[in-house]
């Protein structure tokens, strides 16, 4: 696997898989990896959380699931956070895979910081891991087309030669970025915020390049790069 510079794999038997690269990028678009630019954007902290009941620091605030008045795992309710705010923000695809990447330099990826990360990812060193987390599923992995296009959006950016997995990602993204909102609201993911209340969540995962933020993992903290 190492002889190719940048790889694209699914969920954490992908991260598992690539547990030997320079650099890791999670990509977990609606919502975590959102979630995480935009309150890396405003200057805050982010701990990655497998559980809302792991132990944390007493400084830290521990997110809601998903809520409209209180920081939570919805990325619209964190355009107000903070800059001096540490976020413990569980989550059991994204943060779940930050939390389970070893000694890799750990990015959080998403189509609104594809390019920042992408140059980030770049100026570490390769091989470079692109992880795809995907949605769960009766306790099953289901590839999401909203990640497929995230990690696809960073793997265009990204310079080097590209496995298999990584070309085809590179490629979808090309193929539909002009549709891409459209898709994100079409797609189950999308649908389901959208019924939930949150179909702002989904404009804003939507917003391609909209950031220049590339939050990577110092001390167990997601921060601005």
């Amino acid at each position: 696997m190492t002889s190719v510079d940048v790889h694209v794999d699914w969920g954490l038997p992908g991260l598992r898989a690539m547990s030997e690269f320079s650099v890791l990028v999670v990509v977990d678009v609606l919502s975590f990896s959102t979630a995480v630019d935009v309150a890396t954007s405003h200057g805050a902290r982010v701990l990655p959380m497998r559980s809302r009941y792991d132990a944390i620091p007493e400084d830290v605030v521990l997110a809601w699931a998903r809520s409209h008045e209180r920081w939570s795992l919805s990325p619209s309710s964190l355009q107000t956070l903070p800059s001096d705010v540490r976020l413990g923000l569980p989550s059991p695809n994204g943060a779940t895979l930050c939390a389970s990447a070893g000694n890799a330099t750990v990015f959080a990826g998403c189509l609104r910081n594809a390019d920042a990360v992408a140059a980030a990812a770049a100026r570490v060193g390769g091989p470079v891991g692109v992880v795809a987390g995907g949605e769960r599923r009766d306790g099953e992995l289901r590839p999401a087309i909203e990640d497929l296009l995230g990690a696809g959006a960073i793997t265009a950016a990204l310079p080097g030669r590209r496995s298999p997995e990584a070309e085809l990602a590179a490629a979808a993204f090309l193929a539909v970025r002009d549709d891409i909102a459209d898709l994100l609201a079409e797609c189950d993911s999308g649908r389901e915020l959208a019924e939930m209340g949150f179909p702002h969540d989904v404009e804003l995962a939507a917003a391609v390049n909209a950031s220049r933020t590339a939050p990577v993992l110092r001390e167990g903290f997601l921060e601005a790069a």
